[in-house]
């Protein structure tokens, strides 16, 4: 999330921001191609080819925020949104308290059926399958030209009357200083979402 620094900067000084980084080497993404080098080293917090490795991922966030929790809120992107989200609905199918009061997504691609995972098949939760299932007030920004996430999905499985929207101009990215107005709009809509919980 360090590449949110935009963001961080727009949402001002009143934040303070645990970043968790993925342990997995991996190569970087074509997507980072303009803002990363190539000599710099990247990695992952699951494979999600591997089965093993995304319940692998689920466990350490649970044990991560069961021991240094709660937190007001979640900010995530991408792979990040992805475990992230899976945690919260899985947490919140099972009656679990989460031990956030908010979380912000960008670019998420989709939210796994844990129990599913754990018999060894991958599919993608749904609003017919579960439902409104998070139910604590979300944001939702990605990019219009994103070809690899599910956002909107993962939005219809959050409860409706707490979820916020922000659709930008780019693609798979957290909007920056080369986007001023993207930055500020998505600083708008997770705004929303922090007031439900002040």
């Amino acid at each position: 999330m360090k590449n949110a620094a935009a963001i961080r900067y727009e949402l001002g000084d009143s934040h303070t921001y645990e970043f968790i980084e993925g342990t997995i080497p991996t190569p970087m993404a074509l997507e980072f191609a303009n803002v990363a080098s190539s000599t710099d080293e990247f990695f992952a917090y699951a494979d999600f080819d591997d089965l093993a490795s995304c319940l692998k991922a689920l466990n350490q966030l649970e044990v991560y925020v069961a021991s240094e929790g709660p937190f007001d809120g979640l900010l995530a992107f991408s792979q990040g949104a992805t475990i992230s989200a899976t945690y919260l609905a899985h947490a919140q199918r099972r009656g679990v308290t989460v031990p956030f009061k908010c979380a912000i997504f960008f670019s998420t691609g989709g939210v796994f059926d844990v129990d599913l995972l754990a018999k060894g098949e991958i599919s993608m939760l749904t609003p017919e399958d579960v439902g409104e299932v998070i139910q604590i007030p979300t944001a939702h920004i990605w990019g219009l030209n994103d070809s690899t996430v599910r956002s909107a999905a993962v939005a219809a499985v959050c409860a409706r009357e707490k979820r916020q929207v922000f659709v930008h101009d780019g693609a798979h990215e957290i909007p920056g200083v080369r986007s001023p107005a993207d930055v500020k709009s998505s600083v708008r809509v997770m705004r929303r979402v922090i007031s439900m919980v002040s």
